[in-house]
């Protein structure tokens, strides 16, 4: 990877702060047909799978 392409991307913390603001509270049904609550620390973890079509599960049906 070049050093020009090096720079279009952004540190984690920029994608955990849009994360925690967009899902601080709110409720989910995910692909998988579990439940997720953001924000919790009782909550699910979940599974992103980048692609044509973002699919998330939780973390025990994404394996």
């Amino acid at each position: 990877m070049t050093k020009e392409k090096k720079e279009l991307y952004q540190e984690i913390d920029a994608l955990k702060k849009i994360l925690a603001e967009a899902l601080t509270g709110k409720k989910f049904k995910l692909d998988c047909g579990h439940h997720f609550t953001g924000g919790t620390n009782l909550g699910n973890d979940i599974t992103i799978r980048n692609g044509k079509h973002l699919t998330i599960t939780c973390s025990l049906c994404g394996y």
